[in-house]
C-alpha cells in the first residue's frame, strides 16, 4: 500500500487535483498526516506528548477520489491549533471521521442524555440518529463541543449536518459524520468542519473554548431563585390541579415554617393546551384571580408552566395560527406536530419574528390578568414539530436547531424569574435552565446518580446557570421514599437551585427525622447562597463554571478527571453526596491543597483519599478549600 506521512509544524491544504504543504510556526503542536487507501490517520502531539489520534475520510482514498471527483478537504493552521473542513456539493456523500479514545484519556462535553455517563468515553450513541436537540433520551443540551483531559477540545462547526456514533458502529471511537439526511434538509452542500484546539491541560481548553465558541452568560436568574425554594404542583399532583388544591399545597409549606420562595403552577390549567388562557370551569381555576393574590398574600412569587404547542382542537387559536402561518411545517405542507400531552397538534415556528409575538403577547395577558410573575417554559426541542421542518427565514445550514434557539430567546425576554429546559448556543442568556425530569430511582438510568452526572455535562457545555429537578424525582414510576428524599436534598444542597414538588414532611421514615433533615440542608442552602451567587457572579465575569467538576482545580490529576461522584462549587466548596441506597459512609477524594471538612472542621492535606468517610443518613460529605 502506497503511504505519505507528513510531520507538520504549520498549514496542510489539499484542494481539487493537487496537494500542497506550507510550512509555518506552531509551537509545540505537531500534525502528523498519514494518507492510506481507506483514509488518512492523523495524529497530534502537544510538547512531544500525543493528545489527539483520529482517522478522516473514513472509506475513501483522500488523495484521489475525494477532492479530484467530489469536493475539497483542507486542514489548516488555526490559533492554538488546527481546522478540519470537509466540503462537498454532491449531496448523497457522507462524510465521516473519528477521535480515537486513548487509555487513560477522558473526555467531557457532549449531550444530556437519560443514562448520563461521565465521562463522555462511557456513553454508547447511535449514530442513526442526527445530533441535534431531541426529546428523545433527553438530549435538550447537545452542544457540538467535545473536551478531553489532555487540553484538547474538538468544536464542530454549527453548519455541519452532524450524526454522532460513538461506541456503536465503531467501538472505543467517537465519530463524527455528516450527510445531508432528515432534518438536515434544503442544503447546497454537505460539510464536515471542526476545530481542534490544544491548551496545556483541560481547564486552559475549556476557558479558550468559553472565550471563543461558547460564551458567557450576560447575567444570571434572580437571588432569590436562589435563595428560597422553588415549589411545583407538578409531581405531587401531575394534572389533578384546582384553585382548592394550589392553595392547600401552599398552605402547607407555610405551615412547616418554609420561606415561600417561587411556586410553579404546573401542567393542566389550561382550558386547552395553547390558548394560555386559565380554565375557569367550577372544578378548575373558577376563582384564579383570587388564588393568585392569596398566594401572593402567603409571600409566593407565582410562576405558570407553559410550553410551545397548540393542540388542533384548541380553537380558536389553532385557527389563528393555521391562517396566519404561525406553525412550523413540513416539505409536504403538514404541521401536525407530536408532544406528550397531544398526538394531533402545532409546533410554533419561534424562526418568525411575528409568530413568537403572538406567543409572548398572550403570556403578557397572563401577567396583567391574573397577575402571573414568571413561567417555566417546558420543551424546545426540535422533533416535536412535523419532520423535517421546514424554515423559510432561516439561514438553510442552521436548521433545526435554531428552532431551539429562537424560542429560547423569546422565553428569556419574560425576566429573570424564568427557567427553560432546552439550549443551543444560549449560554449567553441570563436565565436557569432546567435539568429534564430526573426518574424518582437512586441509579444512573436517570436517577440521583445522574443530578451529578447532568451538572458536569451542563457545566462544561457552558450552562453553568442550572436548575436542578424536583428533588426525589417526578414519580413516574416508583414514589421517592424518605431515603430518597434526603438524599436527593443533601446532593442539590450547594447547587444553584432547590425545586420541590413532593414535600418533605409527607414522606417520613420510622428510623429517623426526614422532613428535620431534610429543613437542615434547605436552611444551609439559604445560608451559603452568597457562595452560590458569587459563583454565579464570576461565571459571568470569566466563563468559569458555577459548578464544575473536581479536576477544575487539579487539572492534570488522574483521579479527579476519572471522578463522576463528586463536585465544586465554584473553587471553594466540595461536594460527595451519599447516592447510593443504604450506604452510610462513602469514599471521597480530595486534590491537591488544603482542606477543611464542612461538618467537623478538621483539616485534611490533598489529595489524599478518605476510604470510608462516615456519612450517616443526616449527614452531607462538603470540604471547603482554603487558601
Amino acid at each position: 500500500m502506497s503511504r505519505l506521512t507528513l510531520v507538520l509544524f504549520g498549514l496542510l491544504t489539499l484542494w481539487h487535483r493537487s496537494a500542497a504543504v506550507e510550512i509555518t510556526s506552531l509551537p509545540d503542536r505537531a500534525l502528523i498526516l498519514q494518507f492510506e487507501k481507506t483514509g488518512a490517520l492523523l495524529s497530534i502531539s502537544h510538547k512531544g506528548k500525543t493528545v489527539l489520534e483520529s482517522k478522516i475520510g473514513y472509506n475513501r482514498d483522500v488523495r484521489n477520489d475525494f477532492y479530484e471527483e467530489e469536493g475539497i478537504l483542507n486542514i489548516t493552521q488555526v490559533p492554538h491549533g488546527f481546522k478540519v473542513k470537509w466540503e462537498t456539493v454532491k449531496l448523497d456523500t457522507e462524510l465521516k471521521d473519528c477521535i480515537t479514545f486513548q487509555d487513560g484519556v477522558h473526555w467531557f462535553g457532549g449531550p444530556q442524555r437519560k443514562e448520563q455517563h461521565w465521562p463522555l468515553e462511557k456513553m454508547k450513541i447511535d449514530g442513526s440518529e442526527a445530533y441535534v436537540l431531541k426529546q428523545l433520551d433527553n438530549f435538550s443540551v447537545a452542544e457540538y463541543y467535545w473536551l478531553s483531559s489532555l487540553g484538547v477540545y474538538i468544536h464542530v462547526n454549527e453548519r455541519t449536518p452532524l450524526f454522532v456514533d460513538q461506541n456503536n458502529k465503531e467501538p472505543n471511537k467517537l465519530c463524527f459524520i455528516a450527510k445531508a439526511q432528515s432534518p438536515y434538509i434544503n442544503r447546497k452542500r454537505v460539510i464536515l468542519e471542526y476545530d481542534i484546539i490544544i491548551e496545556d491541560n483541560a481547564r486552559k481548553a475549556h476557558m479558550h473554548a468559553v472565550e471563543n465558541v461558547l460564551g458567557k452568560p450576560k447575567g444570571h436568574p434572580n437571588p432569590m431563585m436562589v435563595k428560597e425554594p422553588i415549589w411545583t404542583t407538578w409531581a405531587k399532583y401531575k394534572a389533578k390541579i384546582t384553585d382548592p388544591v394550589v392553595l392547600d399545597f401552599a398552605k402547607a409549606i407555610r405551615k412547616q415554617n418554609y420561606t415561600a420562595g417561587q411556586l410553579e403552577i404546573d401542567d393542566a390549567w389550561e382550558k386547552c393546551y395553547g390558548a394560555q388562557e386559565f380554565d375557569t370551569s367550577k372544578d378548575k381555576f373558577a376563582n384564579i384571580d383570587s388564588t393568585v393574590k392569596e398566594l401572593k398574600k402567603m409571600d409566593f412569587r407565582v410562576t405558570l408552566w407553559v410550553h410551545p404547542f397548540v393542540d388542533n382542537d384548541c380553537k380558536p387559536t389553532s385557527e389563528e395560527g393555521l391562517k396566519k402561518g404561525f406553525f412550523v411545517k413540513n416539505p409536504e405542507g403538514s404541521t401536525r406536530a407530536t408532544w406528550w400531552n397531544g398526538k394531533d397538534s402545532h409546533q410554533i415556528d419561534f424562526t418568525k419574528p411575528e409568530a413568537a409575538e403572538w406567543y409572548a403577547a398572550r403570556l403578557r395577558k397572563l401577567q396583567k390578568s391574573p397577575g402571573i410573575d414568571a413561567f417555566k417554559f417546558d420543551a424546545g426541542e426540535t422533533d416535536y414539530a412535523p419532520q423535517p421542518g421546514v424554515y423559510d427565514n432561516l439561514d438553510q445550514e442552521l436548521v433545526p436547531n435554531a428552532l431551539s434557539k429562537h424560542y429560547v430567546e423569546t422565553c428569556a425576554q419574560f425576566g429573570d424569574l424564568i427557567e427553560v429546559r432546552s439550549g443551543w448556543r444560549t449560554q449567553s442568556l441570563p436565565v436557569f435552565i432546567r435539568m429534564i425530569d430526573k426518574d424518582s430511582n437512586w441509579g444512573i438510568s436517570n436517577g440521583l446518580y445522574t443530578l451529578i452526572t447532568t451538572l458536569l455535562q451542563m457545566n462544561i457545555n457552558g450552562y453553568s446557570l442550572v436548575l436542578p429537578d424536583m428533588i426525589g424525582g417526578n414519580g413516574y414510576t416508583d414514589l421517592p421514599d424518605a431515603e430518597l428524599i434526603v438524599r436527593w436534598t443533601q446532593a442539590n444542597t450547594f447547587m444553584p437551585a432547590m425545586q420541590f414538588s413532593y414535600l418533605p414532611w409527607d414522606i417520613t421514615s420510622k428510623k429517623f427525622d426526614a422532613p428535620k433533615i431534610v429543613k437542615k440542608f434547605v436552611d444551609l442552602h439559604a445560608e451559603k447562597s452568597d457562595i452560590i451567587l458569587e459563583a454565579m457572579q464570576e461565571a459571568v465575569t470569566s466563563g468559569k463554571p458555577v459548578n464544575p467538576p473536581i479536576w477544575w482545580i487539579a487539572p492534570e490529576d488522574p483521579v479527579a478527571l476519572a471522578c463522576d461522584d463528586e463536585f465544586l462549587l465554584g473553587e471553594k466548596i466540595l461536594v460527595a453526596p451519599v447516592i447510593k441506597k443504604g450506604a452510610t459512609s462513602r469514599k471521597v477524594y480530595l486534590p491537591d491543597g488544603n482542606w477543611s471538612d464542612g461538618n467537623s472542621g478538621k483539616k485534611y492535606q490533598g489529595p489524599l483519599t478518605i476510604d470510608s468517610y462516615s456519612a450517616p443518613i443526616d449527614v452531607l460529605p462538603w470540604f471547603i478549600r482554603e487558601a
